[in-house]
C-alpha cells in the first residue's frame, strides 16, 4: 500500500480538519511511515474525484453527509467510523424590503437553487433541495409548493476542490427580482445575512426537532475505505485518539479553533464564530449515538426517495464501531 494517506478539506468544521489544522494528523500518520496528504492539494482530478467517490483505499473522508452516503449507494467499499453533530447555522432568507414574514407565506413563490456544471455530483444543489425541503416541511408544505429557479454558478471549481462556500448567484437572483427567497448556511450565509442586505425568515438550525435540522452539514460522517481498515487498523485508531484529542485541546482555545475553521470555510474568524457557536466538545467528536444514525438514516432515505442515490443505504450495516477494529496483527 501506498506510503501517501489523503484526508479529505471540506468547507465545514470536522474533528480531523482540527487535527490537521493543529498538525497533529500529520505527525501521527508520519510515526506511521506515512505521508499526510489533503486530497484538494492533489493536481490530479483522477485522485481528486475521490473526494466523492472514495474508491481509493489510502483515503479518510470527514465532512458532509451527502457525498459518503453517495459513494456507499454506488458501491464504494466504504466503513463508517464515526458521526458528528455540531449544527451550523441555516437559515431562509428574503430582501429586506420584502412582503414575506415566514415560511408559510412563501408557498406559491419562487426559491433559488445552484446549479454547478461539470460535476458528477452538485452536492450544492442538492444540499439547498434539502434546505429548502426542510424549511417547507416546517411550515407543513412540499416542495411542490413552491417553484425552483436555477441559479448557475459560474466560479469554475473543479471535482473536489473546496474553494470555499459561496451564495452569490442565487443572492444574485433575489437581488434582482427573479427569485423571492433563497436557502443558504455556514459561515457564507452568515457573512450574507451580516450585510444587512437580507432578513431571515427562518433559523432551521434553531429549530427544536433535529430531524428538521438534517442536511448535508448536520450530521456530518467520518468514513474509512474497508480495505485500509484491514490493511492498517492501528493507523485508524491513531487517527480517531489523535482527533479526539485535537478536539479536546482546540476546546480550551476558541479563537484558534475559529481561525482554523475560517480557514477552512473561507470566510472571517467572526462569521465562523457566529456560524457555528453551539459548538462544544461533544458536538465534535465522532460517535455512533442511536440519535445520529438515526439522522443520518433519515438523511439517506431522503436522498433515495428523490432518486439522487440509486440504492438503499442500511447506515447501522454501514457503521463499525471503534472497538470492533480488527487488531494488527490479524491484519497482518
Amino acid at each position: 500500500m501506498t506510503d501517501i494517506f489523503h484526508y479529505t478539506r471540506c468547507p465545514a468544521p470536522t474533528s480531523t480538519g482540527v487535527s490537521a489544522g493543529l498538525g497533529i494528523l500529520q505527525a501521527g500518520l508520519r510515526d506511521h511511515g506515512l505521508d499526510a496528504r489533503a486530497l484538494q492539494d492533489i493536481p490530479d482530478p483522477e485522485i481528486r474525484r475521490h473526494h466523492f467517490e472514495h474508491g481509493i483505499a489510502n483515503l479518510m473522508r470527514e465532512g458532509g453527509n451527502i457525498p459518503a452516503i453517495w459513494a456507499r449507494s454506488h458501491g464504494a467499499d466504504t466503513r463508517l467510523l464515526g458521526i458528528t453533530w455540531l449544527d451550523e447555522f441555516q437559515a431562509v432568507i428574503v430582501r429586506e424590503d420584502s412582503e414575506f414574514t415566514d415560511v408559510a407565506s412563501l408557498g406559491g413563490h419562487r426559491f433559488a437553487l445552484p446549479l454547478s456544471s461539470g460535476h458528477r455530483l452538485d452536492v450544492s444543489r442538492i444540499t439547498s433541495v434539502r434546505g429548502i425541503q426542510q424549511a417547507l416541511r416546517y411550515a407543513g408544505l412540499g416542495l411542490d409548493a413552491v417553484t425552483l429557479v436555477d441559479a448557475r454558478d459560474l466560479r469554475g471549481v473543479l471535482p473536489g476542490q473546496t474553494g470555499g462556500e459561496s451564495f452569490d448567484a442565487e443572492l444574485a437572483l433575489l437581488d434582482q427580482g427573479h427569485v423571492d427567497a433563497v436557502w443558504l448556511k455556514s459561515a457564507a450565509g452568515v457573512a450574507a445575512l451580516r450585510s444587512g442586505r437580507y432578513r431571515a425568515v427562518l433559523r432551521i438550525d434553531q429549530l427544536s426537532d433535529p430531524l428538521l435540522r438534517v442536511n448535508n452539514g448536520t450530521p456530518r460522517t467520518l468514513t474509512f475505505h474497508a480495505d485500509f481498515i484491514a490493511a492498517r487498523p492501528e493507523v485508524v485508531r491513531r487517527i480517531l485518539a489523535d482527533a479526539q484529542g485535537a478536539v479536546a485541546r482546540i476546546a480550551q482555545d476558541r479563537a484558534r479553533l475559529w481561525a482554523i475553521l475560517a480557514g477552512e470555510t473561507g470566510q472571517s474568524p467572526e462569521d465562523a464564530e457566529a456560524a457555528f457557536q453551539s459548538f462544544v466538545p461533544e458536538n465534535l467528536l465522532p460517535s455512533l449515538t442511536v440519535d445520529r444514525l438515526a439522522a443520518l438514516q433519515d438523511q439517506a432515505d431522503f436522498l433515495l426517495a428523490q432518486g439522487l442515490i440509486p440504492e438503499h443505504v442500511d447506515v447501522a450495516g454501514w457503521a463499525l464501531d471503534w472497538n470492533d477494529l480488527p487488531n494488527a496483527d490479524r491484519a497482518a
